[in-house]
């Protein structure tokens, strides 16, 4: 075997054409979801289904970020209304979406909040527990070393 043929075997080259390092290509499966990113004012939200974000739901997050980076009193009334309109018409549509699920949808979507609450307030019980006895424990070395004194 020619040394030029090992080399090149051996520097093979595995993946696509023109990809960057740390990139990773999306499935494409599927429909794929449109994500809309304005870099200058720091702006992402996204569609679904293949569907672009509209813009009512670009203006209203462009009015949230500014609520939030500037506080709520630089918001205009009428950005204020369109944002809380928008905000209230989401919610009301993923509650509805909510109710049109099946029920066996809808017992496991509940089975598994429910345990994963649970499993949230054992572990947050068992870290307080863990840090009270630590301290106290700390307390009573204190206490008992003023005693002795």
């Amino acid at each position: 075997m020619d040394t030029l043929e090992v080399v090149g075997n051996l520097l093979a080259h595995h993946g696509v054409k023109g990809m960057k390092w740390g990139v990773r290509r999306r499935a494409t499966v599927g429909p794929q979801e449109v994500i809309i990113r304005d870099t200058r004012k720091k702006i992402k939200t996204s569609g679904g289904e293949g569907h672009p974000a509209h813009s009512d739901a670009v203006r209203a997050r462009v009015i949230g970020q500014k609520g939030k980076a500037s506080g709520l009193k630089s918001l205009s009334d009428q950005e204020l209304q369109d944002y809380q309109k928008r905000l209230n018409l989401e919610a009301n549509v993923k509650r509805l979406n909510y109710q049109n699920k099946n029920f066996a949808a809808k017992f496991v979507a509940n089975l598994l909040g429910q345990s994963g609450k649970t499993a949230a307030s054992t572990v947050a019980n068992d870290v307080a527990s863990h840090q009270v006895k630590k301290h106290l424990t700390r307390r009573l070395v204190k206490v008992g070393a003023v005693a002795a004194a």
